[in-house]
């Protein structure tokens, strides 16, 4: 399996960096992990197009809806693989990494401690 680049998603001024932003109007699937350890913290993916917003959805929490509740993360302390893909293959893509990589906050609610 090709190995997965891990990059961090903001710049210094807290700014999302160009690549997160060119991945408007893709699919695929995301991991994140923590940028000391290398701990996979959560793999997600989006299959209709909108894999920038999915991916920075976890830097920011939803103000719009309490009820949709998603896992936060600290951008200085982690960094994203992505894996670009066809929209029909993006859950697939998703569920190997997850079984792949065992991460911490998928189907469990949240991990230890919020990140």
């Amino acid at each position: 399996m090709k190995e997965l680049s891990y990059r961090p998603v903001f710049d210094a001024h807290g700014e999302f960096l160009p690549w997160v932003n060119e991945l408007r109007n893709r699919s695929g699937a995301y991991v994140i992990r923590d940028a000391g350890n290398h701990r996979c913290l959560y793999v997600g993916e989006s299959h209709t197009g909108r894999l920038a917003k999915t991916v920075k959805r976890h830097f920011y929490p939803w103000r719009d809806d309490a009820e949709r509740r998603h896992h936060t993360y600290d951008p200085r302390r982690v960094e994203v693989a992505v894996r670009i893909c066809p929209p029909d293959a993006a859950p697939g893509a998703q569920n190997n990494l997850i079984r792949r990589l065992s991460p911490r906050d998928n189907g469990n609610g949240w991990g230890e401690e919020p990140f």
